[in-house]
């Protein structure tokens, strides 16, 4: 558990490790306060006893408190648990039943909201629950780019052949994934390992980690671009890396061309009211449909992605129900997401 000012939340994460249903024995909790400047690690020392132990290094970043915890360890697995998240009791069984596969080096777990509280948290359960189908599918194919921080699970040896986690451009999570899956390994999926992660509750804290987090993904693209369009590499070469880059640019180039629609719509409707003032009839008949072939693109869009996170919630809780947040994400995440997609393409 790397933490760094997290006072507020590392006891809960504690507790839910503790409460995991695995044999006592076989289970260790290293804390690794990096260098806080509140009482993280007073609280995390709380806990201390014979299945938790806690230590302070100077502050190094993520990437350095999991390699400090790395070299005090023997376990065969190891794994992260971010210290804002809290994990399902029977997480840890289903994931290292997974294991079972020599080839598999990494498991990840299903990660869903933790109690959302505002519109955007609610927005980003939505979200949250679309990538719990992304990343079933993407590790179903051999291709999973990304060993998120909430509770992802790794063979101690790999993680220890490929030389421990680095900065990674601030995504140490991505950048550990690719270079296992350079040199021949497997990450697996376990979707039903539930695990609760906190979330932004502003706009202004959620574009922050957005832009990160894309411009990790860009700046790791050219690290590892060796990999691009490589058979050797599988689905994760041929058509998963490049099509996630290539969706960067789709997603700004649909924006602006809506944006640009909608302003040519707005000055149509201005003409209008200049000639005729302003009336307005709604009808709910399918010819007044726009049926252009922008319009239709987004309407299967919109259709596919209420399929999807259904999916997602049924693979992460057993309920295929849509989360309340998601006409909320429909309606206004997609004009959210270019912003920082653009913001992170000007930074890399």
């Amino acid at each position: 558990v790397p933490c760094f000012n997290e006072e507020r939340t590392v006891g809960s994460t504690i507790e839910s490790l503790l409460a995991l249903d695995y044999p006592a024995e076989k289970l260790e909790i290293i804390v690794v306060d990096d260098g806080s400047s509140d009482g993280t690690l007073l609280t995390a020392e709380g806990y201390a006893g014979d299945r938790v132990r806690v230590f302070r290094k100077e502050n190094g970043g993520k990437h350095t408190a999991m390699n400090y915890a790395l070299e005090r360890t023997e376990a065969d697995l190891i794994g992260c648990l971010d210290a804002d998240s809290v994990v399902a009791p029977d997480a840890l069984r289903r994931i290292a039943s997974v294991f079972e596969n020599d080839r598999v080096a990494a498991v990840t777990p299903g990660i869903l909201i933790k109690k959302p509280e505002t519109a955007l948290q609610h927005m980003q359960h939505a979200e949250y629950s679309l990538s719990v189908f992304n990343r079933f599918t993407l590790a179903a194919l051999g291709s999973a780019f990304i060993t998120p921080g909430p509770f992802s699970i790794f063979r101690t040896g790999v993680v220890r052949d490929v030389g421990g986690w680095r900065h990674g451009h601030s995504t140490e999570d991505m950048e550990m994934a690719l270079r296992i899956q350079e040199k021949g390994y497997l990450i697996a999926n376990a979707p039903a390992a539930s695990v609760h992660t906190g979330t932004p509750r502003t706009l202004r804290a959620l574009f922050r980690q957005r832009v990160r987090w894309t411009y990790g993904f860009l700046r790791n693209a050219i690290d590892y671009r060796h990999m691009f369009g490589r058979k050797e590499y599988g689905h994760l070469g041929l058509i998963i890396l490049p099509m996630a880059l290539a969706s960067i640019g789709i997603a700004i180039f649909f924006f602006l061309r809506i944006l640009y629609e909608g302003v040519g719509a707005f000055a149509q409707l201005l003409v209008r009211y200049e000639i005729l003032g302003f009336s307005f009839h709604p009808s709910l008949d399918p010819f007044y449909l726009n049926t252009s072939v922008l319009w239709m693109l987004v309407y299967v869009a919109v259709a596919l992605v209420l399929v999807l996170i259904a999916l997602g919630a049924g693979l992460g809780t057993g309920r295929r129900s849509l989360p309340k947040g998601t006409p909320l994400f429909v309606v206004f995440y997609s004009f959210l997401v270019p912003l920082w997609l653009t913001a992170a393409v000007i930074r890399a």
